[in-house]
């Protein structure tokens, strides 16, 4: 008893922080849980994207979105960008050429994939965009800065461009972010002008 007491203001300290922990960690359940009914549809080049409430469209010009998550101090961001030439490199060189102009290093533990069949759930899609590759993990940037980083290169069907879908952040935040990034990708579909847009 005598050490509770005399501990008093360190016990309230950790309660408090056990307590936040615990509704933060309710939050995020609450969110993966309620993804598809608290998503709305986004279209940008020719495809159909769900998008999370929660994501704020920060920036965007005809080939790029920047989404923040500007109702909290997570340091995440994830970025939807179209380049209309590959200038006649494969998709390895053109990973490659990312990762060199981001100066990241992946550590030697990531996700590699390269069969869309794997990432898309929409056949018409998995046949489009048959050419992905797509790597998930912790790296490296600029030696220093340890990030958790998740591309997708995806090249359609008959186009000389190609996407580049990537979700960054802190190593600690790489888990918070990264499951919702992950589901709106594998519901990527192609416009229909039938459907509605809901609003976010």
């Amino acid at each position: 008893m005598d050490i509770f007491t005399n501990n008093l203001f360190d016990w309230i300290i950790l309660v408090s922080l056990l307590a936040g922990a615990a509704y933060a960690m309710k939050i995020i359940g609450e969110e993966k849980i309620t993804f598809r009914q608290d998503s709305y549809e986004l279209r940008f080049g020719g495809l159909s994207f769900m998008i999370a409430n929660w994501w704020t469209i920060v920036s965007q010009t005809e080939s790029c979105l920047r989404f923040e998550r500007t109702d909290t101090r997570y340091d995440w961001f994830a970025t939807f960008t179209y380049f209309p030439d590959h200038s006649g490199k494969t998709l390895p060189q053109l990973l490659e050429d990312k990762l060199n102009e981001e100066k990241i290093e992946f550590d030697e533990d990531v996700v590699f994939e390269t069969d869309s069949r794997v990432l898309f759930r929409d056949t018409a899609i998995q046949e489009y965009l048959q050419e992905v590759i797509r790597v998930e993990g912790k790296g490296t940037q600029n030696v220093i800065n340890r990030v958790y980083y998740d591309i997708y290169i995806v090249r359609p069907l008959n186009d000389s461009g190609y996407f580049i879908f990537e979700s960054w952040s802190s190593v600690l935040n790489g888990s918070l972010e990264g499951p919702f990034f992950e589901e709106s990708m594998a519901e990527l579909s192609f416009v229909t002008e039938e459907k509605e847009l809901p609003r976010p």
